[in-house]
């Protein structure tokens, strides 16, 4: 089930395509793979050739497009990747948290750029599109893709007229405890150079209406890394989180607190605290997202905005059905989050918009930003 499925017939697919983080070892595994096939995966598995749970960028699963062909090895446990536009080659990997191996091949040709939502890949992105910011003020997304399908996934959507989701969209294939899940931390990025610095123009452009150095934002879901522009002049800067040490080493907040919201989706902040409140690439794990969101809302100063950015990667296992049923549907996501925020509380929201910001379509992490005042 997806909003996007729902609307326009397309159906879900599956399989499977790698992490754009490679060490030279396993990119020369990639190309011996693409030969040797399903028995070389398993092969240069067995031999241990994997990349380090501890590399640059954390290694995730994405379901490809309906160009990509691939497929998980039975027993291994989904973690999250990036397609490229012309291949994605095989790959052995170990998931450091779960301590399994995995297998992931595919292959991406042209058409999976139109599949992420930015059309052929003879289109050119159009930049600059403008969105109502705080306080409802138009700003303009100097990178904002205005001919990107994302972009224009809103134009003529009718929400529906209730609450569209069943518990069953929030089941996710690991039901333990998320406290385990995150207990070891990981200083990683989640998602490639080109989707931190689109978000951090993005997060740019909005700050700015702010009076500097008097807004407050509030980061749910956050980690060591917050993808604020570096030059961030707020008065306060709050995070919550499920990890105490990736939480302390974050450098732009001012406090933070420790707070599984899927137990508990209250936000420990008193009403109308803070001018914005972000989300980078963690809407997909959220199991009671209308409790969540309603609670964001309660916790925004009036004229406050919303930012929620997400990509086609994710811990598989932990995100919820109705996100996995097709990653790579741009559109589709901004529709479900947008129906999150238009019902969560209902009628509290006056202003959802989305836009498509990726640095690179097709070659870097899609990020795609759904946007509530």
């Amino acid at each position: 089930f997806s909003i996007h499925s729902m609307y326009s017939g397309l159906k879900p697919m599956q399989g499977a395509i790698n992490s754009p983080s490679q060490s030279r070892t396993s990119k020369v595994a990639h190309c011996v793979l693409g030969t040797l096939g399903v028995a070389g995966v398993m092969f240069l598995g067995a031999l241990g050739l994997a990349q380090s749970p501890s590399s640059q960028v954390s290694t995730l699963w994405a379901p490809p497009a309906q160009a990509v062909r691939g497929v998980v090895v039975p027993g291994a446990v989904p973690t999250v990747g990036m397609p490229k536009r012309e291949h994605v080659a095989m790959k052995a990997q170990k998931d450091g948290a779960l301590g399994r191996r995995q297998t992931i091949w595919g292959s991406v040709s042209g058409a999976t750029v139109a599949a992420l939502g930015f059309g052929s890949q003879a289109q050119a992105a159009s930049r600059g599109f403008t969105i109502p910011g705080w306080h409802s003020q138009p700003v303009v997304i100097p990178n904002g893709i205005r001919n990107s399908r994302v972009t224009q996934a809103l134009d003529g959507f009718d929400f529906p007229p209730e609450w569209p989701f069943l518990p069953e969209d929030f089941v996710r294939l690991d039901e333990t405890d998320d406290t385990n899940f995150y207990a070891a931390p990981r200083f990683v990025q989640h998602i490639d150079d080109g989707a931190i610095g689109a978000i951090r123009t993005f997060y740019q452009a909005v700050f700015d209406q702010a009076p500097q150095g008097q807004y407050s934002v509030l980061d749910i879901c956050s980690s060591w890394i917050s993808h604020y522009p570096a030059n961030l002049n707020a008065e306060r800067v709050a995070i919550t989180g499920m990890n105490d040490a990736e939480l302390q080493a974050n450098k732009q907040a001012t406090d933070y607190a420790l707070k599984d919201l899927n137990k508990d989706p209250s936000l420990p902040y008193d009403d109308n605290s803070f001018d914005f409140v972000t989300n980078v690439v963690s809407v997909d794990y959220l199991v009671r997202p209308r409790e969540i969101i309603s609670d964001v809302h309660r916790v925004m100063k009036p004229g406050g905005m919303a930012i929620f950015s997400f990509s086609n990667r994710c811990f598989f296992t932990k995100a919820v059905n109705v996100w996995v049923a097709n990653m790579n549907d741009g559109p589709g996501h901004c529709q479900i989050v947008a129906t999150y925020f238009k019902f969560s509380p209902e009628g509290g929201w006056r202003d959802i918009s989305c836009v498509d910001i990726s640095a690179n379509p097709g070659w870097t992490d899609p990020m795609w930003v759904v946007t509530a005042v």
